[in-house]
């Protein structure tokens, strides 16, 4: 479950590369702030336990629920990116993915980094329903 194929790790490494070379750091921390489907919840929710006093069992369980919200939010990739660039790994999912694959992923980087990005991605992710215009 921690393993994460070595391509995998390339692809997403691949994504955060193109994160990085697009989104200003400024405006990646604030996307995900804004947009992410985590704000939702207490903040608390996305920490693994360091300290060893939850069961295993009730962890994987957890860490299953808190890894399907972020199957659909909108700025996953940001928010991955955001924890690999600022190397905040050691104890949060991000992105879906446990600090172990985080770390896998960031291992990957800097073979990717020289990569030329594919596309560019807007600085900054619009809600789905536009705001009014101010009269």
């Amino acid at each position: 479950m921690n393993a994460l194929p070595l391509d995998t790790a390339t692809e997403l490494a691949r994504r955060v590369t193109l994160v990085r070379d697009s989104v200003p750091m400024d405006d990646l921390a604030a996307a995900v702030d804004e947009l992410g489907e985590c704000r939702r919840f207490d903040a608390e929710r996305w920490l693994m336990d360091t300290t060893g006093t939850r069961s295993l069992a009730r962890d994987l369980v957890r860490t299953e629920q808190e890894r399907s919200i972020c199957e659909g939010c909108p700025v996953r990739d940001r928010c991955l990116s955001l924890a690999i660039l600022t190397g905040d790994t050691r104890d949060s999912i991000h992105g879906g993915l446990l600090p172990v694959q985080q770390r896998r992923v960031a291992a990957v980087l800097p073979q990717e980094a020289q990569a030329a990005p594919l596309l560019r991605l807007p600085s900054r992710v619009e809600p789905a329903c536009p705001l009014p215009a101010a009269a």
